[in-house]
């Protein structure tokens, strides 16, 4: 299971990183007023990012403890 969360957090990082260099180009090529809404792609696989490394730790701290008992 942790290979598989591992896993994701690093293609919510590379669809973020993607995402994020198409709406820069666009951005570039037909200005901020028409491109500025390809920003919330890479903002929404940011916040995928974040969220799948915050479960991922707490679900280990939660193992971690019950190895302890």
């Amino acid at each position: 299971m942790r290979k598989l969360g591992r896993f994701m957090e690093h293609f919510w990082l590379a669809v973020a990183i993607g995402t994020a260099i198409a709406a820069i180009w666009v951005i570039a090529t037909e200005g901020f007023a028409q491109g500025r809404q390809w920003l919330i792609f890479p903002a929404v696989a940011l916040a995928m990012f974040w969220f799948r490394r915050f479960t991922r730790a707490k679900l280990e701290a939660m193992e971690e403890r019950q190895k302890g008992r």
